[in-house]
């Protein structure tokens, strides 16, 4: 049951972008050199090419520093005036909504195999017991932990962690 809802917790953000609007092209642009102010500490936040980011940080500091992704998608959204946007970087996406005409905010960071970490160490191939030893005992039936309204959510099967997600 437990990996059910985890799952199912995956599906819903995937399903998300699919549900309404369309693929358009991308126009590249050139990414500015800026920093990325770092989370704050009592967040769950996740770190990749020298950018340090979570859920809720604005995506073009962060796509400036990582640079062009291997893959983009974008759709209209159903939810606010915009695009939802999917950038697929070597190991892990990032999900954004539209904040405003200007402004991406990051909705949720998937890590896609086992090239990069949680900052804790995490990844996914790592025994269920690695999960227990840097976040606690899951609550109720799935190994998802929440510091200040950013979720980290594991998908573990077979005492394996076969997916992880920020949300």
């Amino acid at each position: 049951m437990k990996k059910f809802i985890a799952l199912a917790l995956v599906l819903l953000m995937a399903v998300s972008f699919a549900a309404c609007g369309s693929e358009a092209p991308a126009a590249p642009q050139e990414p500015a050199q800026t920093d990325v102010p770092a989370p704050a500490p009592e967040v769950f936040a996740f770190t990749a090419g020298g950018a340090t980011f979570t859920v809720g940080d604005e995506m073009g500091p962060v796509e400036a520093i990582l640079g062009e992704p291997a893959s983009y998608f974008e759709a209209e959204s159903c939810a606010f005036k915009g695009l939802d946007k999917v950038y697929t970087y070597s190991g892990f996406t990032v999900s954004t909504n539209p904040k405003d005409d200007n402004t991406d905010l990051i909705c949720s960071i998937l890590l896609t195999d086992d090239s990069v970490t949680t900052i804790e160490g995490v990844y996914i191939g790592s025994p269920a017991s690695a999960v227990v030893e840097k976040y606690g005992e899951p609550s109720g039936d799935i190994y998802s932990y929440e510091k200040n309204g950013v979720s980290l959510v594991f998908v573990v099967e077979n005492d394996t962690v076969v997916s992880i997600e920020y949300l």
